[in-house]
């Protein structure tokens, strides 16, 4: 019985020793996922600046109108956004790759812009220098400088920060970022669609919040206040975060004092130490409120307000930008000397030149307005048939007629993509096929390649031929029957995505979306036969956007997704690239003017004269 007791004794002793062990592994094992969690990964790479080529040629361009930021300097105002960046003296974009600016700050007192289409971008001695980082490119949402100097960088890729003069960028953590904010000491706060976060030492830790979604951020002594798609919330350093009452509809907001200021719904929302609301009248509605060097700056229809002693006055007028809301062009038409826009995601806006404006190129200024309506949405083509502007939307196709949108029959046909002048009529391209004039739809069922058709184009000559290009390949219409297709595995088309048509000369040219372009020349044996392709080697890889190859001055014009805007040499032998500032070297559509060629992208519209300059193609 004693053996046996202390046998019982030694199992439980060994039993003991192993619950400590497993105990003590068990919360080595849970602090290292603590510190996994918590502990930011930090790395650095290389960074330096490069100069960016000046551009040689200036041209009128028009974005977006909305402010995404301001800073004041001893020399003056800055403010960007989609338009560029303005200072005291006028637009500075000049020599940026695109025109659209997500985030902008002054860094040790000189500009400096990420943009939208990604980047970073130092201005010094009147030129922009580009950031080359040995993380790629940062597409880049906050910009802020510390007391330090240093530069903190919140993008898509995670927070970052730079000293100045250093040839390392440090990465101090790799969640997304959409806001920063400084906090007391060193600690920093970065929120973004992963939620919010502190940054302290070497830890990071989650701060809760009521949508895990953070917009906009700001320290308010020792407060956070956050803006998600529930609204406001504010709460302590550590939090948790509370929902603010009567601010569930802020769009923006901005701390100044111990004052929170939203954008709610059109009006500016003053928010007291005790919680409570009021109104602060401004004379236009407002859009984004902005704090810079302490002053209040309002965001509006009519421009930048800023809030002084005698009230809110007028710092920087709307710079001549697209009405309020998209700027991706995707479609171009004129009508009576009016240029009509059609917008990727909305409607319809034109432009009316008025002429004699000082500074502006050719001494013209634009006008633009939306029209109302909404018959047409999602807008992929537009085309001025006699006079008449017909509008192909995702809402199917629609004419423009005393400024007003009707529909066009058949309601029940779906989302339009492409229009065609024939001598019977206009051919309409749907998702479905072509509707010839005359209400007859032929489709894959006839014989096309493919159900969507893209682009569409009327043959000049006795064949008559109307051409359908389609995702799946070229198909030619005779008369109400399909004559003839040509597919993927045919050898004649460098890639099957069709995405444009257009007539240079005798022969058709075809844009494709990963093919470049190839030349359609007919054959003499058979006119309305499929004929002879022969492709442009130096477009092999080019994404030519729906719509985007049109003649204007005598050449052809080629627009592209990502590489910019092409021209087919004098004696049409090959394709080169324009040097020219675009707004984004996104090209979704062109439109040939009197004197101009008309180039909408994905942020914002230019307008170059013709002819340019005869560099050597």
């Amino acid at each position: 019985m004693a053996l046996s007791t202390v046998r019982k004794r030694f199992i439980l002793a060994g039993a003991a020793l192993l619950l400590l062990g497993g105990g003590s592994a068990w919360w080595r094992l849970s602090r290292q996922v603590r510190q996994a969690f918590y502990t930011p990964t930090r790395t650095t790479r290389t960074l330096q600046f490069a100069p960016l080529p000046t551009a040689d040629l200036r041209v009128e361009r028009w974005g977006g109108g909305e402010v995404a930021a301001v800073a004041l300097s001893p020399e003056g105002l800055f403010n960007a956004g989609a338009f560029g960046v303005f200072d005291g003296g006028g637009d500075i974009t000049a020599g940026l790759p695109s025109l659209n600016v997500a985030a902008f700050t002054l860094w040790r007192g000189r500009p400096v812009a990420g943009l939208a289409a990604g980047g970073l971008f130092l201005r010094r001695d009147r030129a922009w220098e580009e950031a080359r980082t040995g993380y790629g490119t940062l597409h880049i949402r906050e910009l802020r400088e510390t007391p330090g100097g240093e530069l903190l960088i919140g993008a898509r890729e995670g927070l970052f920060r730079a000293a100045w003069g250093a040839n390392v960028l440090e990465r101090l953590d790799e969640a997304p970022v959409k806001a920063i904010a400084l906090g007391p000491g060193a600690l920093l706060f970065a929120g973004g669609e992963q939620g919010l976060r502190r940054l302290g030492g070497l830890e990071a830790a989650p701060v809760p919040t009521p949508d895990p979604w953070v917009e906009g951020l700001a320290v308010m002594g020792k407060e956070l206040v956050v803006l998600t798609p529930k609204g406001l919330a504010r709460g302590p350093l550590e939090g948790p975060l509370v929902a603010v009452s009567g601010a569930e509809e802020a769009s923006a907001f901005a701390v100044l004092g111990a004052h929170v200021l939203a954008v709610s719904e059109g009006r500016l929302l003053r928010f007291e130490a005790s919680g409570r609301p009021s109104e602060e009248a401004l004379p236009a509605t407002v859009r984004k409120v902005l704090v810079s060097g302490g002053v209040l700056f309002a965001d509006t229809e009519t421009g930048l307000l800023r809030r002084g002693s005698n009230g809110w006055l007028l710092a920087r007028p709307r710079p001549a930008s697209l009405p309020p809301g998209t700027c991706h062009v995707n479609a171009l038409a004129l009508q009576e000397g009016r240029l009509v826009v059609g917008l990727f995601n909305g409607g319809l806006a034109i432009g009316s030149p008025s002429g004699g404006a000082a500074g502006t190129p050719n001494g013209t200024s634009w006008t633009w307005h939306p029209v109302p309506g909404s018959a047409a949405w999602g807008v992929n083509a537009l085309l001025n048939a006699g006079g008449t502007l017909h509008v192909a939307s995702l809402r199917g196709v629609a004419r423009l007629a005393g400024g007003k949108l009707q529909p066009v029959e058949p309601l029940d046909a779906g989302a339009a993509f492409s229009l065609a002048a024939t001598r019977d009529g206009v051919a309409m391209g749907f998702g479905q096929g072509v509707l010839l004039p005359g209400s007859r739809m032929l489709s894959a069922f006839h014989g096309l390649p493919g159900n969507q058709a893209l682009a569409l184009a009327q043959g000049p000559g006795e064949a008559d031929l109307l051409f359908v290009g389609t995702p799946s390949g070229l198909g030619a219409i005779s008369g109400s029957k399909v004559a003839w297709r040509t597919v993927a595995g045919d050898g004649k088309l460098p890639h099957p995505w069709v995405t444009a048509l257009v007539y240079h000369g005798p022969d058709l040219f075809v844009g494709t979306y990963g093919g470049g372009v190839v030349r359609r020349v007919t054959a003499r044996s058979g006119p309305a036969g499929p004929g002879v392709f022969t492709a442009f080697p130096e477009t092999a890889e080019l994404k030519v956007n729906t719509g985007c190859l049109v003649e204007s001055g005598g050449r052809l014009y080629l627009g592209t997704d990502g590489r910019g805007l092409w021209r087919l040499s004098a004696d049409g032998s090959h394709f080169a690239p324009v040097k020219v500032p675009l707004p984004s070297m996104h090209v979704t559509a062109l439109q040939p003017g009197k004197d101009a060629l008309f180039v909408g992208t994905d942020e914002g519209l230019a307008r170059l004269p013709q002819p340019l300059s005869e560099e050597p193609d």
